[in-house]
């Protein structure tokens, strides 16, 4: 068993001298005023615990100072020594552990009077289980609760400091950082192992792929060679084919040109008959028309029916003038009668005896201002009958104001009243003369009526006639024209195709004309289709945009017309409006109505847009008009709504049988055609002079819906008027009615007035009689007999003076209306004047007019005559015009079919000679590129070294010398030698123009080339082969071995590192976790004893959890503690006393794993209230004299536990009695005021008898 047997200072803090402390029972309570905390240090001391922990700085600071020491005191009077000895007595023997401080400020430690280095001296201490890092030996005060409020981290590194496994913590660092460099290394060791492993299989297969790309390539060059001799063969063969043809186009040519110079000469001489036949003609048809000019009707105003019109509103101004003479003389009378009435009151007032008295305007206001000042002085004395006086002269003045408002609205119901009546009367005139306006506009609609009829009769006639005649004529020009369409069709289509033909010849990628590439799927839709199609009917179709620059050049240096060009590569098409698709059931877009190949889309696309086939007008007008959607809408007959709304079109579909009989008439049924046309437009002509002899039904039809239309506008004007006389009425009734209703209100607003005047008279009188005294003086200055007199004067003034106001406002107003009316009448006599004039000059119209029309009747028979001998020799004119035009249409007819034969040949000869060139530019550029890629070409004569490396275009050789030779040169002088050919590849060669079968052998055979040559060029395209493929193998090999050697090295080592680490952390994991599991398996036991009490004897819970369960000295140790029936709260939401007693639970525990032999307390009790107090006690009491507790007994698996932990030996400072009355002894600590030092005492409380 140890014990703490005593302790000995010298000089230490406040204990002077040397004093021995002690003897220390298995109990010892550490009481007094001061001093305490400095045993507590000595303690700490004594057992290594540094300084800064000692409430010091330096050790010097330790050594005992008398306060009463002057600061000249000698130096051998300073004290330069302490120390602190403590005695730990076994069953055996005795330890004195000592601690001195040096006169150097040093620390010296000894074990039984010999000195020993500071790690021995903790070494031995440590045999006791006094751990100097760990401090299970004390507490300090204050330190309770901050061990109860350590965060889980801080907890951990207690927890390692006590279990002694934070002493491997640097070890474990160092050695955890060395685990993970070495197996880094070790990794990128293998990294770089299996990185040089790789790049030897891929130079093993880049050996064997060196092999296969020399074989494919000698085989490339090979097929190369092949496919360009196959190429050669069919275009020398193409050549020899376009020669032939030449040669048999130029004999053409000669027999042709004798043709076209006979048939020219015989068109100019026609032309001449021709030229003269027509002069004559155009003379004859303008003297026809200057005949008919001058017989064209002048149009006669209706005299009568203005002159009518005049004098009704001359009739209705005069009326309207004598009304508004009526009324600027009553507002004159008014005015006058107004002007006197204020003359009169202003007289009245002037010459009245109170208006002298106010004659004087300054004596005026100073009685005013002297009978304010008294006015003020009553009204703060008699303060309710003048509160009383105001509010009545305060109604007063509003009952007033709303008297004038109604008067002046009396007044305006007045005014409307008038304006009202006089609207009547305008409107019941008005009414009169719209009824006889209405009256004679029907008497003229019957005579209108009737004379539609008989014309009509007669029109019908000659309608019919003429209907008969025009279907006649149509039919009839018709048939011309579509005789002279197929005529010109068959030459125009012919040279086309023809043109066609030869594009497609020359180029690549020219696929027709757009209306060969598509066709409507029903056969209704074709003229629908046609007209979209339109200009672009013709236009060709090609793949790109080269392609047409090509075609159009070639067409410009052949002169062989014009043509449209849609390059599928460069067209815009635009977007297809879905809305358009969607838009009636009986509507589809164009594009969806024909069939065409997908590869052509975007020119049928083009060409149709959004254009929709209906099938009706009326679905066509819905989609355009009411849906409002922006589209060319096409119907099935023709008719087209463009996008702008206009309609235009509208056709038929000829039937089979006339279609095929036109195909069948000769040339000379053009001029059996013309003879009907020109009978048939004479008959014509003479209708067309009868139906003009004849008052247009047209135009008596208009003369009858203007007629309708004004009667109807008339009728609506007498409803209107009529209405507006029933409104007019009821308008005024409802004014009457407002207008007894103010009068109403006027007479009970005057009747208020007057009452409320004679309770203000009264309260006046009362307010008079009561200010009389103060009055007095006031009345005999200004010579009054009472305040009343002059306050009924100065209200007889104010009232003068309101009314001469009112009378300035209605002369002001009377003024103002009065020139209004005046305005107005003048302005109606000058309208008055005007309608006169104007009635003067429709009189004198009238006279000249008639006049005129007996001068034109005679003029008109003259005219008629000359019309009809101009039209005989119109007649006569154009039948020797019909002659010669048809003699000349025969000898035009002939020239032309010559000359285009003519013409057809020549392009023929040059398209011919173009695609001559074009096969021998061919042939240059296969060469050229043979010569440039070095493909080995066999010659029967010539080479390739002498195949130019310039371009040269056949087209920029001028001279025909020039291409003859350069033809000689590629034609016979490069003979290529075709014997190593295979038969296979010269299918087609040669046959080009013979069958369509041909074309594709010789198309399937050079796809199947170039196929091969594409397969073998990717195939070696993607081959990288390497030429130093071996010499790489070789170095591979030795870099292989070294890194593997390497790799073995650093993976053994990082294995052995791993060892070491793997030994310290099982080392320092086996001391945390026995510490650990002691203290977590204990923690609830020793907090149940300091919590339990006879009310709660369960007591608390408390309890460890680890946060890293892996390595838990990672991580931290959190503690919870739950005083008896108290739910579960954060450490820190405890009491000061709660915290206490989980922190002194907490350090039991700790101390039970590793007991030191004493225990020592300062002021832990400080937080305790007196129950905690006791139950700590007791508690230290049952520790001190327990010989074996089971607590105890669960630690002796420890290996530090020995038999000095039997029991428990506590020495606690504190203040409170319950606490150290408990005690097995005392020890006081006093001041010594004599030594001004700490003294103690001893008392052994178990001798005393309670």
């Amino acid at each position: 068993m140890v014990q703490l047997e005593r302790i000995e200072v010298e000089n230490f803090k406040s204990y002077k001298g040397k004093q021995i402390i002690g003897p220390f029972s298995p109990f010892t309570a550490i009481i007094g005023p001061n001093g305490k905390s400095n045993l507590m240090d000595a303690i700490s001391f004594v057992l290594g615990v540094q300084t800064s922990q000692l409430r010091s700085t330096q050790l010097k600071d330790l050594i005992y100072r008398p306060p009463k020491l002057s600061t000249s005191s000698s130096s051998s009077q300073i004290i330069k020594n302490a120390s602190a000895a403590l005695i730990l007595s076994t069953d055996e023997e005795q330890f004195t552990f000592k601690r001195s401080i040096t006169a150097s400020g040093g620390s010296e430690y000894s074990l039984n009077n010999k000195v020993i280095s500071f790690q021995e001296y903790t070494k031995q201490l440590a045999k006791f289980n006094i751990l100097t890092k760990a401090r299970n030996f004390l507490v300090f005060q204050g330190d309770v609760e901050t061990i109860a409020s350590q965060s889980p981290f801080e907890l951990t590194k207690l927890v390692e400091t006590m279990s002694g496994s934070g002493e491997l913590k640097y070890q474990y660092d160092q050695l955890k950082q060395q685990e993970q460099i070495a197996s880094e290394k070790s990794n990128s060791s293998f990294l770089k192992k299996r990185a040089v492993a790789s790049e030897l299989r891929s130079v093993v297969a880049q050996k064997k792929e060196l092999d296969e790309y020399n074989t494919k390539k000698a085989k490339l060059t090979s097929l190369v060679s092949e496919y360009m001799l196959a190429k050669l063969y069919k275009i020398d063969s193409d050549l020899s084919k376009t020669q032939n043809d030449i040669l048999s186009y130029n004999e053409k040519l000669i027999s042709l040109s004798d043709s076209v110079k006979s048939a020219e000469s015989s068109v100019l001489s026609q032309r001449k008959s021709h030229a003269k036949a027509f002069k004559d003609l155009s003379k004859a048809d303008r003297q026809v028309k200057l005949v008919q000019l001058s017989l064209e009707e002048k149009q006669l105003i209706s005299t009568e029916k203005k002159k009518s019109s005049v004098s009704l509103s001359i009739e209705k101004l005069s009326r309207d003038i004598s009304r508004q003479q009526s009324v600027v003389s009553t507002v004159e009378s008014e005015l006058a009668s107004l002007n006197r009435a204020k003359e009169r009151n202003q007289d009245a007032w002037e010459n009245s005896p109170e208006a002298q008295r106010f004659k004087d305007s300054a004596l005026e206001s100073e009685m005013l201002a002297g009978y304010q000042k008294i006015k003020l002085a009553i009204d703060s004395e008699g303060q309710a009958d003048s509160i009383k006086q105001r509010e009545i002269s305060e109604n007063l003045n509003a009952l007033e104001s709303k008297i004038k408002k109604a008067e002046s609205k009396k007044e305006e119901i007045l005014k409307s009243l008038k304006e009202k009546n006089e609207r009547i009367l305008s409107e019941k005139d008005q009414l009169s003369l719209d009824q006889m306006s209405l009256n004679d506009a029907v008497a003229q609609n019957n005579s209108i009526s009737e004379k539609i009829k008989s014309t009509s009769s007669q029109r019908e006639t000659l309608l019919s006639k003429e209907f008969e005649l025009n279907e006649k004529l149509s039919l009839t020009l018709k048939q011309i024209t579509q005789v002279r369409a197929l005529e010109l069709e068959s030459k125009k289509e012919k040279r086309n195709a023809e043109i066609l033909l030869v594009l497609k010849r020359l180029f690549q990628n020219v696929y027709g004309r757009v209306s060969e590439l598509c066709r409507p799927i029903q056969r209704k839709y074709e003229l629908a289709a046609s007209l979209t199609l339109g200009k672009f009917s013709d236009a060709i179709v090609v793949e790109n945009q080269q392609t047409a620059i090509d075609c159009i050049r070639y067409l410009r240096e052949q002169r062989a017309g014009t043509a449209t060009f849609l390059p599928l590569d460069n067209l815009l098409v635009p977007t297809i409006s879905e809305s358009a698709r969607k838009a009636h059931p009986n509507a589809r877009l164009v594009v969806d109505i024909l069939e065409y190949n997908a590869k052509y889309e975007r020119a049928i696309s083009f060409v149709c847009g959004s254009n929709i086939v209906c099938d009706t007008l009326e679905v066509a007008r819905d989609v355009c008009y009411t849906q409002n959607i922006q589209v060319k809408a096409i119907t099935i007959d023709g008719t087209i709504i463009h996008k702008s709304g206009n309609i235009t079109g509208g056709s038929f579909t000829e039937s089979g049988s006339v279609s095929s009989n036109l195909a069948k008439w000769e040339r000379g049924s053009v001029q059996k055609l013309l003879k009907v046309r020109d009978e048939l437009s004479l008959a014509l002509t003479e209708i067309s002079k009868t139906k003009g002899s004849l008052t247009s039904v047209e135009s008596l039809q208009t003369m009858l819906m203007e007629s309708e239309t004004n009667i109807s506008s008339l009728h609506n004007n007498v409803e209107r008027t009529k209405r507006r006389l029933a409104t007019t009425s009821a308008e005024i009734q409802d004014l009457q009615k407002q207008q007894q209703n103010l009068e109403d209100e006027i007479n009970n607003l005057e009747n208020q007035v007057e009452n409320l005047e004679l309770e203000y008279d009264q309260i006046t009188e009362k307010i008079n009689t009561a200010s009389e005294p103060l009055f007095r003086d006031f009345c005999a200055k200004f010579m009054f007999s009472s305040i009343s007199e002059f306050e009924s004067i100065r209200k007889a003034k104010n009232r003068a003076e309101r009314t001469k106001t009112e009378f300035i406002n209605q002369i002001s107003r009377l003024d103002n209306q009065l020139q209004f009316e005046k305005e107005h009448l003048e302005s109606m006599n000058l309208d008055l004047e005007r309608s006169n004039q104007l009635l003067n000059q429709t009189n004198s119209s009238m006279i000249s007019i008639q006049t005129s029309i007996r001068l034109l009747e005679n003029e008109v028979s003259e005219l008629l005559a000359k019309l009809e001998s101009a039209k005989q020799e119109f007649l006569s004119r154009q039948g020797a015009y019909h002659e010669s035009t048809a003699a000349l249409n025969k000898l035009v007819s002939e020239y032309t079919e010559a000359s285009s034969n003519l013409e057809l040949v020549n392009r023929m000869k040059s398209s011919k000679e173009t695609e001559l060139s074009k096969f021998i530019d061919n042939k240059l550029v296969i060469l050229r590129k043979c010569r440039l890629e070095s493909v080995e070409i066999p010659f029967v004569s010539g080479s390739l070294s002498q195949v130019p490396m310039s371009f040269v275009n056949m087209s920029s050789i001028s001279g025909s010398s020039e291409k003859e030779s350069y033809n000689n040169f590629v034609i016979n002088e490069l003979k290529i030698n075709y014997s190593e050919l295979p038969l296979q590849s010269r299918a087609g060669s040669g046959q080009r123009e013979e069958t369509q079968e041909s074309e594709d052998s010789t198309e399937g055979i050079e796809k199947s080339y170039e196929k091969r040559i594409a397969i073998l060029k990717t195939e070696i395209a993607t081959m990288t082969p390497s030429a130093y493929a071996r010499e790489k193998y070789d170095l591979l090999q030795r870099r292989l071995e070294e890194t593997d050697s390497e790799f073995m090295n650093s993976r053994r080592s990082a294995k052995e590192v791993y060892m070491r680490f793997s030994a310290v952390k099982q080392k320092r994991l086996e001391l945390f976790n026995g510490m650990f599991q002691h203290i977590s398996a204990n923690i609830d036991k020793f907090y149940k004893i300091l919590t339990k009490s006879p009310a709660f004897p369960i007591g608390g819970t408390a309890y460890l959890n680890l946060e890293n369960t892996e390595e838990p000295y990672l991580g931290g140790i959190k503690y919870h503690a739950m005083p008896p029936l108290k739910r579960f709260r954060d450490m820190d939401h405890l009491s000061g006393g709660e915290k206490t007693v989980a922190a002194l639970a907490l350090l039991f525990t700790l101390q039970s794993y590793i007991p030191s032999p004493f225990f020592v307390l300062d002021e832990v009790d400080a937080a305790l209230d007196l129950a905690n107090v006791v139950q700590l006690a007791n508690y230290l009491k049952l520790r001190s004299t327990q010989q074996a507790i089971s607590v105890h007994q669960a630690s002796a698996s420890a290996s530090k536990t020995t038999s000095n932990a039997d029991n428990f030996q506590f020495i606690v400072i504190s203040l409170k009695q319950k606490l150290f009355e408990r005690a097995n002894s005392l020890v006081g600590v006093y001041r010594d005021q004599n030594e001004n030092a700490s003294n103690t005492l001893n008392l052994d409380l178990t001798s005393l008898s309670v």
